[in-house]
């Protein structure tokens, strides 16, 4: 492990010859990448297939090279930087209309949020809830908020329900508090 540690090293340091590089494929493609030097790499071969054949000399396909970096050559001057102003630079004008009209759906959707939270506190009972059946719970027995998803019964007991007074509030109440509340924040902060 040591060894080609130093291997290594020495390779980076510049202190191997293309002919100690040849014998090891590994240090054949680092010194390609590192320093583009294309050397032949060493094919190796097995035990039987062994000759006392003389080695070839190993011959280097580009010059050796001392450098590290590339150097293009002039890309060209920089642009001459322009004059500013003496003293600081002027003031950025504001641009008109980009802040201060508001969305006309945040005010609806204002106008809904107002209902969902009188309709929690049963302010809607003396205006509608004079049609109910009085066999039903209709809000003259303390039954005084719209139930949101019957609004379509509000003359029987299934379109009224407790009200927030009395700890009530229904599923469909909390998600329109925080669907038009969300919606409103996410409207004002786009205008």
């Amino acid at each position: 492990m040591s060894s080609s540690r130093d291997r290594l090293q020495q390779l980076l340091d510049g202190d191997l010859s293309p002919e100690d590089i040849a014998e090891d494929p590994a240090l054949v493609s680092l010194a390609d990448r590192l320093y583009g030097i294309k050397i032949a790499p060493a094919r190796p071969k097995k035990a039987r297939d062994m000759v006392d054949n003389p080695v070839a000399d190993v011959t280097e396909v580009a010059p050796p090279t001392d450098m590290l970096i590339e150097v293009i050559g002039d890309i060209g001057t920089a642009a001459p930087l322009p004059d500013l102003p003496a003293g600081g630079l002027p003031a950025i004008a504001p641009i008109p209309g980009a802040k201060g009209k508001m969305n006309p759906l945040v005010y609806g959707l204002g106008a809904g949020l107002a209902f969902v939270v009188a309709n929690l506190f049963g302010l809607f009972q003396s205006v509608l809830g004079n049609n109910c059946q009085a066999s039903d719970l209709c809000p003259a027995d303390g039954y005084t908020r719209m139930n949101l998803l019957d609004l379509h019964n509000l003359d029987t007991g299934m379109g009224w329900s407790l009200p927030l007074q009395e700890g009530a509030y229904g599923i469909p109440d909390v998600v329109a508090v925080l669907v038009l509340t969300i919606s409103i924040v996410v409207l004002m902060r786009r205008s």
